[in-house]
């Protein structure tokens, strides 16, 4: 970055197989206009794959390639960056890229592939996940600085990596707040019938750990609980198969009756679960920063979530634990959700609600401003010190660096 410059030129560059998850973005839409805003930011640009559409600000710039085999596709994008000629590229998804020396901030969004790749995989899908954890390490060891969605990521990144803790930054995800339950709309094919509703949401996959919910269904059943599972979300090419296994589970356990597979769900038929449900349960194995749990959370929901981090790191005392793997644990949280509507447990839900207007998108776009600013300061002092020559140590952004 020039002397006396305050502003630098960004490009958020989307190195994807071909598409966007509907949680990254989430991420797009609510970052880019903020990132638009910040004065520390002179001018947007972003790179994504052919046939992605944005709900971007006019002022930014977007650009997007063919995509086609990875090495030849990458070599088109590298060109795009070269052409806008940024200070800094921003890549959020765990890939690396050459970009002519540029410094690059790289982000870890998904832990899944770093922490279990395998486990309940299909073989290609686990040797999709070793491939995304190999380009995710690299990512993190060539960047110019990291960013680290939550502590758990910090911590693997740095113990099991050895990730110099110097260059990672800690940038939370934000969550709006909930829209009024007027504008909720119930998810088509649920009819309610005035049992209690237990909710999970979520991308359909190993480390989701139905396993957990549906034991735990068995259990509620068994001690004459009537409550109904409403399960969101779908599963992708490599996990259809898990599933079809949790479907048989299900069937096996005598609770098919019981459990609605609601598929996608808008925005609005979510919010009508979070607010109609008794207990809203997290199982997941491995998350990054768990976006759908900050809009539970949003929504005042009682919230029932396995030990596993970073969950406690983001609910503190507003949840109920239960053991990861021990559905009995799971069915007696929940059972004392779904009986203590009032009082102490709904009081549960007003902490989940007031602890997530912590995650403020405006704090996440600033907090990504300044770790873009400090990898133009780094790469700076890199070269400067590679002169001889000395560096200035006073820059206002280096309180930034954790």
């Amino acid at each position: 970055m020039e002397e006396g410059r305050t502003s630098v030129r960004v490009t958020v560059a989307n190195l994807t197989e071909g598409g966007l998850s509907g949680g990254y973005r989430k991420y797009l839409d609510h970052m880019l206009p903020l990132l638009c805003k910040d004065p520390g930011i002179e001018e947007l640009s972003v790179l994504v794959p052919e046939g992605v559409t944005l709900r971007s600000p006019e002022k930014v710039k977007v650009l997007s390639w063919r995509t086609g085999r990875a090495w030849s596709s990458l070599g088109v994008v590298k060109k795009l960056v070269r052409g806008l000629e940024p200070d800094v590229v921003l890549i959020p998804t765990g890939r690396w890229m050459d970009c002519g020396g540029r410094p690059i901030v790289a982000m870890i969004r998904n832990m899944e592939p770093l922490t279990i790749p395998i486990r309940g995989n299909a073989a290609p899908e686990g040797l999709r996940n070793l491939l995304r954890a190999y380009l995710a390490r690299t990512s993190c060891r060539r960047a110019t600085r990291v960013i680290a969605v939550s502590r758990h990521v910090r911590d693997f990144l740095t113990h099991r990596w050895g990730i110099n803790a110097n260059k990672i930054g800690l940038v939370y995800h934000g969550v709006e707040p909930p829209p009024d339950p007027k504008d909720a709309i119930i998810p088509m094919g649920l009819a309610p019938d005035g049992h209690p509703l237990i909710f999970s949401a979520g991308s359909i996959r190993p480390a989701r750990g139905l396993e957990d919910v549906i034991g735990a269904m068995a259990r509620l059943s068994a001690l004459e609980q009537d409550a109904r599972l409403v399960i969101a979300g779908s599963p992708d090419r490599g996990t259809r198969g898990y599933l079809a296994r949790m479907q048989r589970m299900a069937g096996g356990l005598g609770v098919s009756a019981r459990i609605t597979w609601a598929g996608q769900l808008t925005a609005r038929e979510m919010s009508w679960c979070f607010y109609n449900c008794g207990a809203f349960v997290i199982s997941s194995r491995a998350e990054a920063c768990p976006n759908t749990l900050l809009e539970a959370m949003s929504h005042g929901c009682v919230i029932v979530s396995t030990k596993s981090p970073p969950m406690p790191e983001f609910l503190a005392d507003s949840a109920l634990f239960y053991e990861p793997g021990d559905p009995e644990d799971l069915a007696a949280k929940l059972r004392t959700a779904l009986m203590c509507q009032t009082g102490s447990e709904r009081r549960v839900g007003r902490l989940a609600s007031d602890r997530a207007k912590q995650y403020q998108w405006k704090k996440t776009a600033e907090k990504t401003v300044q770790q873009l600013l400090l990898a133009v300061e780094d790469r700076q002092r890199t070269r400067d010190s590679a002169k001889g020559s000395p560096t200035d140590r006073t820059s206002p952004v280096n309180d930034a660096r954790h």
